[in-house]
């Protein structure tokens, strides 16, 4: 009986082992940059000047709104104007009219007027004003003074608002009776008188948080009284700013 034919003996299957520790590192060291030192990367320059240019253009812009809301606040709010004063309507309270040939002043006038004055704030604030007073002379009648006064009370105008107050005005034409006799009794019956008030007043800006400022106003007006021994009518004021105060 032959015996088998020898066969080569197969080799032992190599035991296949994987360091889990080293196979970590490896991948690790694949991942990594190699010119990587450690420090974690910087954002490119460019992006820092960027930002810089938007806060350097968003204070820009910010200044440039304070700067317009200062100057509409310096035209509006904060910009105190004067007020203006006129006297819309005179009536006559009382009168007297008396005439005596034998007197040294023949020719006695006295009249009680009451004058709606009119007081007008343009300012966003509220302004008080003192009392006022009137002053009476007779137009056109030079080296004598006031044939009359009055006085106005004080009050207060609102925020560009108008306030009315009433002024009495006391008038003694028998004080310069002989300049006027003449044309009282022998032509129209007019007595022209000139007034002058004068009013001032204050405003705090800003519920006075910016100050308070003070403020003046005058003006000057004409009325003419038709008088008769019957009666005297007072016409229409015509009044103007007395710019010189």
């Amino acid at each position: 009986m032959a015996d088998a034919k020898p066969s080569k003996p197969k080799a032992p299957t190599p035991f296949a082992f994987a360091d889990a520790s080293k196979a970590k590192a490896k991948s690790k060291a694949k991942s990594v940059d190699p010119s990587d030192d450690g420090h974690v990367p910087t954002p490119p320059p460019g992006r820092g000047r960027r930002w810089l240019r938007w806060a350097c253009c968003g204070l820009a812009a910010t200044g440039a709104l304070a700067a317009l809301v200062m100057l509409a606040l310096s035209l509006t709010v904060l910009k105190v104007r004067d007020p203006t004063l006129t006297m819309d309507s005179a009536t006559v309270r009382w009168f007297s009219v008396h005439f005596d040939a034998k007197a040294a002043r023949p020719l006695r006038i006295n009249v009680t007027l009451a004058g709606s004055l009119v007081v007008r704030n343009p300012n966003y604030e509220s302004m008080r004003f003192g009392a006022s007073d009137t002053e009476i002379f007779v137009d056109g009648v030079g080296g004598d003074g006031p044939v009359g006064v009055g006085r106005a009370p004080p009050g207060e105008v609102a925020a560009r608002g108008a306030s009315r107050v009433t002024v009495g005005l006391d008038v003694f034409v028998d004080r310069v009776g002989p300049a006027v006799v003449g044309e009282v009794l022998f032509g129209s019956g007019e007595v022209r008188l000139a007034t002058r008030t004068a009013v001032d007043g204050r405003v705090s800006v800003l519920g006075g948080l910016y100050g308070r400022r003070t403020v003046r106003v005058a003006m000057r007006c004409r009325v003419v009284l038709h008088v008769s021994p019957a009666v005297v009518v007072a016409g229409n004021p015509a009044c103007v700013a007395d710019f010189g105060r």
